[in-house]
């Protein structure tokens, strides 16, 4: 028994990753008929339609306090953490924006130790280092740092700081979280509150929506929005703050197989290695904080 609790946070995390993986390519269609930034606030209002009616079919009654700083700090965390990451893709690359945003392993074990005085076991500080170096040889071959990109570059860097708020605050909440519902009401209230800050940016760029875009995005906002950040946040609940940060990275893994299947990318051994470098360092993350 003991095995398998073990096992089911890995599998949420990896459920999430998988579902994550996917969203990639989706934005990249959507891409050509409207901005990112309107996409992101679209798919988080159809995702948190769709936990609404998940909330509603359980008939659990929708509440929360918006004055717990907690969830106003999160919920801002993932709205900026959108802005910068679709801002920072217009000056670099899609690779330098994935490599730099799975930088917030590093400042979530920062965080940890400056703001909450927690202590990071040697092992923990050694799972990080693994996954980041991990990331970096799964999109090394695209990386383009500096130069032209540098201030998209930057922009990335904050998007990554936004994203370890984000997941260390969810981690540190949904430690004394009850049950699914309750993560989901959450998750539902994130969600809304999020969109309503971004809805004012899709203002600012035109687009135009055609019948499979409407089928895109709602595949975006139920699967890799809805259900990916569910997932997550059921794997988080389970297991330690930086094992949920690096549970993250794994999505790196699915988005260049997705790629490979999809859209005929190569796959390279960098890419292997790197992804078996990620998986170690989740695993040892994970053994680590079994035994703290």
């Amino acid at each position: 028994m003991a095995g398998n609790s073990n096992l089911i946070p890995l599998i949420y995390g990896l459920l999430a990753a998988f579902s994550w993986g996917t969203h990639g390519i989706i934005i990249r269609y959507l891409s050509s008929d409207m901005n990112g930034l309107t996409s992101a606030t679209l798919r988080l209002y159809i995702g948190a339609l769709t936990l609404f009616v998940i909330l509603k079919i359980r008939g659990h009654t929708e509440r929360i306090n918006i004055k717990d700083r907690s969830f106003l700090l999160i919920t801002l965390a993932l709205a900026v953490n959108f802005v910068l990451f679709h801002v920072g893709l217009d000056d670099t690359s899609a690779s330098n924006a994935v490599m730099l945003e799975n930088t917030a392993p590093i400042f979530v074990v920062i965080f940890l130790f400056v703001i909450f005085r927690e202590k990071v076991r040697l092992m923990e500080g050694v799972a990080v280092i693994a996954t980041v170096i991990g990331v970096y040889l799964t999109v090394r071959h695209d990386l383009e740092i500096g130069g032209k990109g540098l201030l998209g570059d930057g922009i990335e860097i904050l998007a990554g700081v936004t994203w370890a708020i984000f997941m260390m605050m969810s981690s540190r909440w949904l430690s004394t979280s009850s049950g699914a519902l309750e993560r989901i009401n959450y998750l539902f209230y994130i969600f809304l509150g999020a969109a309503l800050m971004l809805t004012p940016f899709t203002f600012f760029y035109p687009f135009s929506i055609d019948g499979n875009d409407v089928v895109w995005l709602l595949v975006l906002g139920i699967f890799p929005t809805a259900i990916g950040y569910y997932l997550w946040y059921e794997a988080a609940a389970r297991v330690s703050t930086i094992t949920a940060s690096l549970l993250f990275t794994l999505t790196v893994i699915f988005t260049f197989i997705n790629a490979a299947i999809f859209l005929g990318e190569e796959m390279t051994v960098d890419m292997i290695s790197g992804a078996v470098l990620i998986v170690i360092g989740i695993v040892v993350s994970r053994i680590s904080a079994a035994r703290k």
